[in-house]
């Protein structure tokens, strides 16, 4: 005999093996096929239609998402054509997940398609534009309650200004005050929530344009003085104008979203305050299919501000209305910056070398700001750690094999070029996600603009769309 026979026992336990293998390797191939399809069906767009994904001429913000000017929006059209080509590759996925939600654009346009949706982000008044952006408001009640809120400011004779606080009359004459204080003893008198919400939205853009601040940039920045005084002010007709504007965009919102739920009855809607480098890891059942994201392209105070582009308009709003609001948010024009990404400066280097071992691209970066100020690389590194750290509890969010689309934009430090792009690929590669395509697009007039520390304003003007796909669990490898 040329070896010893095999017993029936070992026959089993290797076509168990073997079964086991290809089972295994089924899945894996059946992933990578549906990203290659997917690659395909982004690369084919931008073949069909050359600038395809800059969507230059064809970015409108409508149903509901012009309901308020937030800073970066993203482009709705464009993440909608990523939603869709994702659901032709997976039709099975039935949720999207935005931890830098903003004011809600993924949230829309997720929500149409029949997707469930959760989505978080630091700022409060981020959180409450996007609450009222997941209402089907009905447009005749919200034209009732408006001519309510009228007939409220036509009475009201008062001139008590009711907020207070540091530089207020730096940032509204007083006059415009009264009225904005009218505007909110008439809100703050309506009985829904809901209702005052929505109002309050209108409000706040009210004040994004009757304030002292210059709108062309989203820092507060004051018009000289002699400007001021000439400007010719209304805020209640103002507000009339916008609030009206405003119920005729929610009509096509009310449909967007009835149209998500005949698509999906079980569809649900989850807006937050949170911060996502603390977002508590979800069960498997409860897991992300997809996610889509935008984070800030670097700390606040130096890329775009936030927190100040919202800190007149929660002074006015009642704190109760507003998701998440606490005081403390408001104590100074940089509060919510603050304890945004890269906010905290303090001991940043110190992360330098665990940040190299994860990044090459991170490593090669801060290698070319050794030679700059301390400041500098304290600026670069406090950011990618603090992004390292969401990124750790994004990823806990997600099912296995999730699809990941994330739009990115590129800065410069001290002159130096920050990879971002490089670097959140190579972070998460190293919690085994899979790169799948990287889709560049140019932003039309350079809409995007970041103020630096001298105050300068510069203008951003390509972004990219890095494509991924989440990290595989096993069996032996699930999340509990």
């Amino acid at each position: 005999m040329a070896g010893q026979p095999v017993s029936n026992a070992t026959v089993g336990r290797a076509q168990s093996g073997d079964t086991l293998g290809a089972e295994r390797a089924a899945p894996a191939k059946l992933a990578a096929q549906a990203e290659e399809e997917l690659a395909s069906k982004l690369r084919e767009r931008a073949t069909l239609t050359p600038e395809f994904w800059s969507f230059s001429g064809r970015s409108r913000r409508e149903a509901g998402h012009g309901i308020f000017a937030y800073p970066a929006m993203m482009v709705p059209q464009l993440q909608g054509a990523l939603l869709e080509d994702v659901q032709a590759v997976d039709p099975a996925i039935s949720s999207v997940i935005d931890p830098f939600m903003g004011s809600g654009t993924v949230m829309l346009e997720s929500v149409s398609r029949g997707l469930s949706f959760s989505g978080a982000d630091i700022n409060p008044l981020a959180v409450l534009l996007a609450t009222v952006k997941s209402q089907a408001y009905n447009p005749e009640q919200l034209s009732r309650v408006r001519q309510r809120i009228i007939l409220r400011i036509t009475e009201d004779s008062g001139d008590k200004i009711e907020v207070d606080f540091h530089n207020r009359d730096k940032w509204f004459r007083s006059d415009v005050a009264r009225d904005l204080s009218r505007l909110k003893r008439a809100i703050s008198a309506e009985r829904s929530k809901v209702m005052r919400q929505a109002f309050w939205v209108a409000m706040a853009e009210t004040i994004r344009l009757v304030s002292n601040s210059r709108t062309s940039t989203v820092k507060l920045h004051s018009y000289p003085a002699h400007e001021i005084d000439a400007r010719q002010i209304d805020a209640i007709e103002t507000f009339l104008r916008i609030s009206a504007s405003q119920i005729e965009q929610m009509k096509d919102q009310a449909e967007a979203l009835s149209e998500g739920l005949r698509k999906n009855p079980d569809l649900r809607i989850d807006c937050r305050v949170g911060d996502a480098r603390s977002m508590p890891a979800k069960k498997d059942r409860a897991a992300a299919d997809v996610l889509m994201t935008s984070p800030p392209y670097g700390d606040n105070v130096t890329t775009v501000t936030y927190g100040q582009h919202s800190y007149l308009p929660l002074q006015w709003i009642d704190s109760a209305d507003v998701p998440g609001m606490r005081q403390e948010l408001l104590e100074n024009t940089r509060s919510i910056d603050s304890i945004s990404l890269g906010g905290k400066l303090k001991g940043a280097v110190d992360w330098a070398d665990e940040l190299q071992v994860k990044s090459s691209a991170f490593a090669h970066c801060f290698d070319q700001l050794k030679s700059h100020p301390r400041n500098a690389q304290s600026r670069f590194v406090g950011f990618v750690h603090d992004l390292d750290q969401a990124l750790e509890a994004i990823t806990a969010q997600l099912r296995s094999n999730a699809w990941m689309f994330w739009t990115l934009g590129e800065r410069k430090i001290s002159g130096i070029p920050v990879p971002t792009v490089a670097v959140v690929r190579d972070l998460l590669a190293f919690r085994g996600a899979r790169h799948i395509e990287t889709l560049e697009r140019k932003i039309p007039g350079g809409s995007k603009r970041m103020a630096f520390r001298n105050a300068s304003v510069e203008t951003m003007n390509t972004e990219s769309i890095l494509v991924m796909r989440g990290r595989s669990y096993t069996d032996l490898d699930s999340r509990s």
